[in-house]
């Protein structure tokens, strides 16, 4: 396993939470706020955001938009909401003032936002409010729950909590998370091999890691599937798919040892794709995979359906068609300007574009359909 790095510009969802501030007001390293002059410290996971009046141009690392309602996340608790298909946003209030990474829709009005210290955030009013349903402390209790009786176990979670900045708060982010049809079972992963299950939409989680063919704890950056067939992908060409029969995440064989950023069932097909323009698509379940042709170096950081065919876009802002019969992709469109960290349709051709200077919008060419 590798050490999960700190974010910088080169790309915003493989971050640790560990920032600094020199300003001479806090210092901010892991997850506590410490005051400068002696006030007493305050968890980031108890802080809600605060109000910025630089919202709109700061960083945001995920977007997902439905029924016409997009949503941004990042930095310190962020979120955004567009209610026009991103043509104008606003901040609305976080309950943290952790860092945010993804966010998903898991039914028409219910989106949930995962992200540093294993904090799952849910809104049931489509983005406009949110409450705190998952954090690091909760985790590290199931973690150690479930390891009980397991020296390994033990010995490895001690491990992993010796580069907590809290004693009680588990340090790894929460990365994806994704529910099925019915809004009430659902998957959560993350940094150091985490997978949460829960069974009631989130009110209660389980420790999955056990049940998963990742014993070097690779990172977990993404998950698809919604019924039955579900994937998870990670680091070092890691995918996995649940096996419902034996209840567990099995490891399918992939072509690539580099990092797996996302992966996404569209259509028929299973698309994985990540750093310096890899990607891959099988057609049978992960069983066999054939390589994409990108003709980009640049990161690979969302698959999105445009009718019936499927985009790629790069952290460049690149936006690449995808000819599965010839494997290849090329340029359909280009988004140049800050790097972009996600993407998310939000209608046939309107893409959202998460960024290091904030959410936008790129209007694809009326031809292009």
């Amino acid at each position: 396993m590798t050490a999960l790095p700190v974010l910088t510009a080169a790309f915003a969802r493989l971050r640790l939470h560990l920032v600094v501030l020199t300003a001479g007001v806090a210092v901010v390293v892991g997850s506590v706020v410490v005051a400068a002059q002696g006030v007493s410290a305050v968890d980031l996971i108890d802080a809600p955001s605060r109000t910025l009046v630089t919202a709109l141009k700061s960083m945001v690392s995920g977007v997902a938009s439905q029924g016409g309602r997009t949503v941004a996340v990042g930095p310190r608790g962020l979120i955004l909401l567009s209610e026009d298909g991103g043509g104008s946003w606003r901040q609305v209030g976080s309950p943290v003032s952790t860092d945010l990474a993804t966010v998903r829709f898991a039914g028409p009005n219910v989106v949930w936002a995962v992200g540093h210290d294993a904090v799952a955030l849910r809104s049931t009013d489509g983005g406009a409010s949110w409450e705190r349903m998952l954090d690091g402390r909760t985790v590290l209790r199931l973690l150690r729950e479930s390891a009980k009786g397991s020296e390994r176990l033990e010995a490895e979670i001690e491990r992993t909590m010796g580069q907590s900045a809290t004693a009680d708060v588990w340090p790894a982010p929460l990365l994806d998370i994704r529910f099925a049809a019915d809004g009430v079972t659902g998957f959560a992963v993350g940094g150091f091999g985490l997978i949460l299950h829960t069974l009631d939409g989130g009110k209660t989680w389980q420790s999955w890691q056990a049940k998963a063919d990742n014993e070097q704890r690779y990172h977990l950056y993404a998950l698809t599937g919604t019924d039955g067939a579900v994937f998870v992908a990670g680091e070092q060409g890691l995918v996995m798919r649940f096996d419902a029969e034996d209840q567990r995440f099995k490891r399918v064989e992939t072509p690539y040892n580099g990092s797996f950023f996302g992966i996404d069932q569209l259509g028929p097909r299973l698309v994985a794709y990540g750093l310096r323009g890899n990607a891959f698509v099988s057609e049978d379940a992960g069983g066999s995979w054939r390589k994409i042709e990108t003709g980009t170096d640049s990161n690979l950081i969302a698959a999105v359906a445009h009718g019936d065919s499927v985009l790629l876009v790069s952290q460049k802002g690149d936006v690449f068609a995808v000819d599965f019969q010839a494997a290849r992709a090329t340029i359909f469109d280009q988004a140049p300007g800050a790097e972009v960290y996600g993407a998310a349709m939000t209608s046939s051709q309107r893409l959202a574009l998460a960024r290091l200077n904030g959410a936008s919008v790129l209007a694809f060419p009326a031809q292009a359909k």
